[in-house]
């Protein structure tokens, strides 16, 4: 592992961390964009709306350059959608992050990996909103440059450990269908996944956007 310093959230991280995960989520545009055009409800609307625009015009061009708006106008429309994802996580836990994660004497805690004065990357553990009983891994985020050396590994590490302490049974975290490298980092310290559903938003069932629950037992916890 590349080596670098894990340790607890501070105020002085605040737009770090805010801008790691904004960073981190606008990743996915192009993935969630060429996700939508396999649809095949978009791509039969696609075709309609071209042959109406040949039949219309008349002319091959007018029709290309409509169709292209139209390409144009959906990955505006996924960018959209993204600000507003990434809206919601800076309003949610990652608006007074010290607040949501780092109160005396309570049950969570949010960490940074930081390499020569910069934070690199983070992440966050608290009890699930969604499953009492659990607690859930969150903001799992490395910068791009600085993955594959082993620094989102070391980050879950450090949660485990803090879990451990608390005797607790039961890990979980949310991840999305496009985030592919984040499963096979999910799968190689012991997650499996254990539900997968469409998220609940009109955009996300209109490209069957799935989102995949995976969960961690304490006793694989411990051996990490």
């Amino acid at each position: 592992m590349l080596w670098c310093q894990i340790r607890e959230y501070q105020n002085a991280d605040y737009s770090a961390v805010r801008m790691i995960y904004s960073t981190g989520f606008r990743e996915h545009v192009g993935t969630v964009y060429l996700l939508a055009l396999k649809q095949t409800w978009i791509q039969a609307m696609l075709c309609g709306f071209c042959l109406l625009t040949y039949i219309l015009s008349g002319s091959i061009l007018t029709c290309m350059l409509c169709v292209g708006g139209v390409l144009l106008a959906t990955r505006m429309a996924v960018q959209y959608i993204f600000v507003q994802g990434i809206q919601l996580g800076l309003r949610e836990d990652l608006l007074d992050i010290r607040n949501s994660y780092m109160q005396p004497g309570s049950r969570s805690c949010f960490w940074v990996a930081e390499l020569k004065g910069s934070i690199v990357g983070t992440v966050g553990i608290l009890p699930c909103v969604e499953e009492p009983g659990a607690w859930e891994l969150k903001r799992i985020s490395v910068k791009k440059e600085f993955r594959g050396r082993g620094i989102a590994k070391a980050l879950c590490e450090t949660a485990f450990e803090f879990v451990a302490r608390h005797n607790v049974k039961r890990v979980v975290l949310f991840t999305s269908m496009v985030q592919t490298d984040a499963h096979k980092l999910y799968d190689s310290i012991g997650f499996e996944k254990e539900e997968e559903f469409v998220w609940p938003s009109l955009p996300a069932r209109l490209i069957n956007f799935m989102v995949f629950k995976y969960v961690h037992r304490n006793g694989n916890v411990m051996s990490c």
